[in-house]
């Protein structure tokens, strides 16, 4: 449908620019060889590229939350939504580092990203719009059960493991009420590390994440470590600080068996990972 269509008011915030060569053409951007353990991770179904770094200025919209669309030629193609829409666009869809085009990195930021090159190398332009708000959740589910935007897809029906009975009937990602089902899980050995334990679950592709980046710290919202592990965080996430405390949680033991602590604000829905010194 046409931008001009939706019944909400959205900013149109820039077109987007994308970065040429001297010849004027798409400079194509491969990143994957780069990846320090590209020999032993397998490429995710998103991260073959190519891809491209693009501009738009965002600068009015640093730590300002909402619902962004981009268009595709006026057409909406994509909603979403954000806690930070000048650090969502210039931190995660303009700039795909080697690291996320393999498992365990952020897929959509990979598969947004080509998909804006595809447009621009045939001729189109893509613009982004935003509205502020709060409520940006349940905007953008409202939203996208709406207008079925053709660059939102459904998440993957299954996960590595913790596969929940609610996923097939989760379209729109919504964060997941039900208990785990699966029963391949191993049992807790406490002569081996909490890490060792977790290493085979749910947040395994987190944990790879937190044990590779070469940064001390690091601002997640809760929605981008979804997309690195693939699968909903639960609510207790959501709704108590007490769940990335690492006392009596394997999950957060995980992460600090790495060194690493984390500083959650459930108001804004982000955390802090901090290398613990």
């Amino acid at each position: 449908m046409d931008i001009s269509e939706l019944p909400e008011e959205f900013d149109f915030v820039d077109t987007l620019t994308l970065e040429r060569n001297k010849a004027g053409e798409v400079d194509l951007k491969m990143p994957q060889p780069r990846y320090n353990k590209s020999d032993q991770t397998p490429l995710h179904e998103y991260g073959w590229g190519p891809f491209c770094n693009f501009y738009a200025d965002t600068s009015d919209y640093k730590d300002v939350p909402g619902v962004y669309i981009f268009t595709a030629n006026h057409e909406v193609v994509y909603i979403g939504k954000t806690v930070d829409l000048h650090r969502r666009i210039q931190a995660d869809y303009s700039n795909i580092s080697p690291r996320n085009c393999f498992k365990g990195g952020q897929g959509t930021n990979c598969r947004i990203n080509n998909a804006i090159l595809e447009v621009v190398r045939n001729g189109g332009q893509v613009g982004l719009w935003f509205t502020e708000t709060e409520s940006h959740g349940q905007k953008e589910a409202e939203l996208i059960d709406d207008h079925d935007p053709s660059w939102n897809e459904q998440p993957p029906t299954t996960f590595p493991t913790e596969q929940t009975t609610a996923v097939g009937s989760n379209p729109k990602g919504q964060r997941d009420t039900t208990k785990s089902t699966s029963t391949q899980q191993p049992t807790q050995d406490t002569s081996t590390s909490n890490l060792e334990y977790a290493r085979h679950g749910k947040y395994e592709p987190l944990y790879d994440y937190l044990e590779e980046t070469e940064e001390h710290t690091l601002h997640f919202a809760f929605e981008e470590i979804e997309e690195i592990l693939e699968a909903p965080l639960p609510n207790s996430a959501y709704e108590h600080e007490v769940w990335w405390n690492p006392a009596g949680h394997t999950h957060a033991k995980g992460w600090a068996d790495l060194g690493w602590s984390a500083d959650p604000n459930l108001d804004s829905q982000t955390v802090v990972f901090s290398i613990v010194k």
